[in-house]
């Protein structure tokens, strides 16, 4: 698959604009502030129905207008694919000229990685730049998985007003067997699914990587988690033991 063009119309700094695209390498040059950036983050909004650079939709619109669009047309095993973004009062988008109910139905429709000099992060700061990275990878590749993530967060929140709840109107804390169950179960599939994705690279980044170093070094990933297979599995068989006493 590739991208054939993109349209631009109040955009960061793009006012109007049509760039084309060939099937093989792209570069993109110029001075600086002339908008490369711009060109490549309204790519990633297109694909994962966000900014990398803001979590402010609004700053995406040209500074002299009060909405912006981008149209994103790529071709995906021999059909195109046509994705727009619109942001106004709030951002919607369409696929094939059809609106999404969700932004995570455009997640996967076109594939991307992105790199950038502040990615270095993902080595040297805290971990959850890492699961940040992991999670844009695989919800590319697999759909379902940002549906866990979002079901994991919301049941998370649940349970954290529960927990107010327990400590400032006496709510029973046995109850809490419900949500921690339903953690356990969704968590244990979040930690397959990366540690299933850190396998497949691994087996790219070893091959490449002894290749460029001409046999002298070797590189291995390897996925550390809280979330380990055996405590999620004595966790569920006490949450249900706890969950049918209470109940039955």
């Amino acid at each position: 698959m590739y991208i054939q063009k993109i349209k631009l119309e109040n955009f960061r700094n793009y006012k109007k604009a049509e760039i084309k695209f060939d099937k093989n390498i792209n570069i993109i040059y110029g001075d600086n502030a002339q908008g490369k950036t711009n060109i490549l983050e309204s790519i990633f909004v297109c694909s994962l129905g966000k900014s990398f650079r803001t979590n402010k939709d609004k700053e995406l619109i040209n500074k002299e207008k009060d909405f912006s669009k981008i149209e994103m047309i790529s071709q995906k095993k021999d059909r195109d694919i046509n994705v727009k973004f619109e942001m106004k009062e709030k951002k919607k988008f369409y696929i094939n000229n059809i609106p999404v109910k969700k932004t995570s139905e455009i997640i996967g429709k076109t594939y991307i990685v992105l790199f950038t000099p502040e990615d270095i992060g993902i080595i040297n700061n805290e971990p959850s730049k890492r699961r940040r990275f992991l999670n844009i990878m695989i919800s590319q590749l697999r759909p379902l998985y940002i549906n866990l993530l979002s079901e994991y967060n919301k049941i998370l929140e649940q349970r954290n007003f529960y927990l107010k709840q327990i400590k400032y109107e006496g709510k029973p804390i046995e109850n809490l067997c419900i949500w921690d169950e339903q953690i356990a179960k969704i968590g244990q599939k979040i930690y397959e699914y990366r540690k299933e994705f850190i396998e497949k690279i691994n087996n790219k980044i070893y091959k490449i990587h002894l290749n460029t170093t001409e046999n002298k070094e070797e590189i291995k990933m390897e996925y550390f988690s809280n979330i380990r297979k055996k405590l999620f599995r004595k966790f569920e068989k006490k949450s249900k033991k706890w969950y049918t006493k209470r109940v039955y």
